[in-house]
């Protein structure tokens, strides 16, 4: 455990994140602070939001995204792997959520839905990536697919369609949706951590990372939709 354990500095972080993993890191952020007195403030938003601060050097000391991009970004240093983030499927709150309970059961109800939204793979999110590759697999090849630009439980909201798919932290934490579970197949997107390269607070940034990856951390981040590596 190499995170610092007393009040030393007064640095500040800046963490990039993308909606689905901020849950677990705006809870661990807090006892972080406590015990260090750094302060952090997570942000960020869209995958290509958290490329676009980066590429313009603004303002960042610890990034947050799946590991295919973190691999491949000259951006970020000293990688390290946190978890997996489920793909959720809900519905609209006030209506029965359909049994998911086997990969049998969740392909019958996405063949049974007026539509099945999830965000358009176009908009290059990670998550729409993931399931756009699922529902082009011949079993799902008769789902009426509804890919939305931004978040995909809008089309949930205006009727568009009665089934969507989208990281399962973003629909556990909206009102307007019943959670059905998490896709039976594990289908998901892996997430790791780094240091940003511009940051002036690289120790600190250090110290947050050991943080984010010690065991006894392990049931905020559970706790908020993410199951880390080896747990």
């Amino acid at each position: 455990m190499c995170w610092l354990a007393a009040p030393v500095s007064a640095a500040a972080l800046t963490v990039l994140a993308p909606a689905s993993v901020t849950p677990g890191l705006k809870a661990l952020a807090v006892p972080f602070g406590t015990n260090t007195g750094i302060a952090v403030t997570v942000g960020g938003g869209a995958r290509d939001k958290v490329f676009e601060i980066l590429n313009s050097g603004g303002a960042a000391d610890v990034v947050v995204l799946p590991t295919a991009d973190l691999i491949t970004t000259p951006r970020v240093t000293g990688m390290i792997p946190l978890g997996h983030i489920a793909v959720g499927v809900g519905v609209r709150a006030g209506t029965k959520a359909p049994d998911i309970s086997t990969p049998e059961k969740f392909r019958a109800a996405l063949l049974a839905a007026k539509g099945v939204a999830y965000a358009d793979p176009k908009a290059g999110t990670s998550a729409g990536k993931v399931i756009d590759q699922l529902l082009s697999t011949a079993e799902f090849s008769r789902v009426k697919r509804v890919p939305v630009q931004g978040l995909a439980v809008s089309a949930l909201l205006n009727g568009q369609a009665d089934i969507v798919l989208q990281m399962l932290p973003e629909l556990a934490a909206n009102k307007e949706v019943a959670l059905a579970g998490p896709v039976p197949d594990g289908t998901g997107v892996d997430f790791s951590a780094g240091i940003a390269a511009q940051t002036v607070n690289a120790v600190e940034a250090q110290a947050f990372l050991s943080f984010l990856t010690d065991p006894a951390n392990v049931s905020a981040w559970k706790n908020n939709g993410l199951e880390p590596i080896g747990h």
